[in-house]
């Protein structure tokens, strides 16, 4: 089972963060890694070496200074990937795999104001054009709704929200949430490849969701709730079943991670 993993590293030059990463991408058998807050201004193929290896290829954005930074790497051997467009919020391609076909991936990191993020929105929107499965996931610093906020000043609908609300539904983008700084794990094709996150949100367009049951059945629920007003209760039911099955399956490599570090 191949896999494909996004992390929020906060610093891709920590000895440690490169232990974690090695550790994570033989367990799972990575072959694709987003990495967000390099904190790296520059890089080049020895750090590379050092982070995961020689046998992956790499594209950076550079931080500024020690804020951001994003760091995009595939195996050579299983899959290639090619840069369509890139800035300090994101890197955007597409990622061909053998025998998996041809993605399109943003590994995102966005800025912390809405009017920074206006121009993320339109860079996604116009790399997304065509029929190719879309993934974009990362920190996208914006949530959408107070149930994504713990703690702070009360939640208000903002224009950064509507701003981000408007892309997922011009571009037929579905919000599969979160589990705080816990894993995403979402299947493409069952047994042989999964997502596998520890960043805020994913989102995933209708082409990749035809290849994820569990997603794709909550978001049928989904849409039928919010087309009719309301829903059977035994499809309410139904649903709170499976988004809490989803969680309980997402929570489990965290609790392993957190058990294990603890040991160490």
């Amino acid at each position: 089972m191949a896999s494909i993993i996004f992390w929020n590293c906060r610093g891709a030059r920590k000895k440690e963060a490169s232990l974690y990463l090695r550790q994570i991408v033989k367990d799972n058998k990575g072959f694709f890694v987003g990495l967000t807050e390099t904190k790296m201004s520059s890089l080049d193929r020895n750090d590379i070496n050092q982070i995961i290896g020689n046998d992956w290829d790499y594209f950076h954005h550079p931080s500024i200074g020690i804020s951001g930074g994003i760091l995009v790497m595939w195996k050579k051997e299983i899959a290639s990937f090619e840069v369509m467009d890139h800035s300090s919020q994101m890197i955007m391609g597409n990622l061909s795999v053998n025998a998996l076909g041809k993605w399109k991936i943003a590994t995102v990191y966005g800025g912390k104001d809405a009017h920074t993020r206006k121009s993320l929105w339109q860079q996604l929107e116009s790399c997304m054009i065509g029929d190719d499965p879309g993934i974009i996931v990362g920190d996208f610093n914006c949530i959408l709704s107070k149930e994504d906020k713990k703690g702070g000043k009360r939640f208000h609908l903002s224009s950064g929200y509507k701003d981000m609300k408007m892309f997922l539904v011009n571009n037929d983008f579905h919000d599969i949430g979160f589990v705080g700084p816990s894993y995403t794990l979402c299947n493409n094709k069952e047994g042989t490849s999964r997502i596998w996150e520890r960043l805020d949100r994913c989102l995933l367009n209708s082409a990749t969701l035809q290849n994820i049951p569990m997603a794709k059945d909550i978001l049928q629920l989904q849409i039928e709730e919010t087309s009719e007003g309301s829903i059977m209760a035994e499809k309410l039911k139904a649903l709170r079943c499976k988004v809490h099955d989803l969680n309980v399956t997402l929570k489990r490599p965290s609790t392993w991670w957190n058990h294990r570090a603890k040991i160490r």
